[in-house]
């Protein structure tokens, strides 16, 4: 287990990391660009209305998913990133498209958040479970605060994914980066959400990602 230092160190490592990345992504929404994973995460959500819906968007970058779900009827939502940079964008885009009273953010890592934050209808974890490392605990903490549906997209389960993975995990600790990705056993953490109480009800993939939407069965 991790110390606190660890951990702090760690959580600074990566907002430093995708702060340096904010304007490149803020530059992208603001050209109404998605990226394909994301089309497809929000597909996946949309095969019910999204209306009056309550968002909790983890790892939410520049508010992309939320905000596009806020412009089509989800009455609230939730953005929680590690990232200083990704969440000062994401409350621009918020007052510029006059979201602001619907929009909430929240600094730090989710799962020790956790306590702070409210329960949703929609979950969305977009390129977010390759970045921690005790998966376990941000998927369980995380289908707590859902309702109704859990979105999230994970590295593709193969071989040359795993292989680039392992080098840029190689890179980072060789030159102590305060970043570093993280490969799980993508199938053992899809049968985790399902431990949940959830049904997969959607499934699409890039040539990297793989895209999941769940659906709790209480609600099927």
């Amino acid at each position: 287990m991790s110390s606190c230092c660890e951990t702090d160190t760690r959580s600074e490592g990566t907002n430093k990391f995708f702060s340096k990345w904010s304007k490149k992504y803020a530059r992208r929404f603001r050209k109404g660009k998605l990226e394909k994973v994301q089309k497809q995460l929000l597909e996946g959500v949309r095969s019910e209305s999204v209306a009056e819906r309550e968002i909790l968007d983890i790892g939410c970058g520049v508010g992309s998913l939320h905000l596009t779900l806020l412009a089509e009827g989800a009455s609230k939502a939730t953005g929680v990133d590690i990232s200083e940079g990704m969440l000062e964008q994401a409350k621009k885009f918020s007052e510029q498209r006059n979201l602001g009273a619907k929009t909430s953010y929240i600094l730090g890592d989710f799962v020790q958040k956790a306590g702070e934050i409210e329960q949703a209808d929609i979950t969305l974890l977009d390129k977010v479970v390759c970045c921690y490392d005790d998966v376990e605990a941000l998927v369980r903490k995380s289908a707590e605060k859902t309702r109704r549906m859990y979105a999230f997209s994970h590295p593709r389960q193969s071989f040359l994914m795993k292989a680039l993975f392992k080098i840029q995990i190689a890179f980072c600790s060789l030159f102590r980066s305060g970043f570093r990705p993280y490969w799980h056993d993508w199938s053992w953490v899809r049968g985790l959400v399902a431990a949940q109480g959830f049904q997969l009800v959607y499934e699409n993939a890039t040539i990297a990602w793989q895209v999941a939407v769940y659906r709790r069965m209480s609600d099927i």
